[in-house]
């Protein structure tokens, strides 16, 4: 049968993404808004670290898409099936 609880390499994906996500609405970056400096990447900070987190955001959700963090692994739903021919 599948696994209903999460795993904790779920759970951290989970963490990371919506720790990520919060950061890019955070409005305390619009401090910076009319600053020239500091620059992160050449650009402005509002800019640079919007870049940044959606980066950072980009290589987590991919090293979750590898890792097959929201899907079933093939094994198990084989035993899932055998389990539901039998009866």
């Amino acid at each position: 049968m599948a696994r209903k609880t999460p795993t904790p390499l779920t759970i951290t994906y989970w963490t990371i993404i919506i720790a990520g996500l919060a950061a890019l609405q955070f409005p305390g970056i619009l401090f910076y808004h009319d600053v020239a400096e500091p620059r992160i990447f050449g650009m402005p900070f509002i800019y640079g670290f919007n870049a940044l987190i959606w980066l950072i955001l980009c290589v987590v959700l991919f090293i979750a898409y590898r890792t097959r963090w929201g899907r079933p692994r093939p094994e198990e739903l084989a035993d899932e099936f055998d389990e539901e021919a039998a009866s």
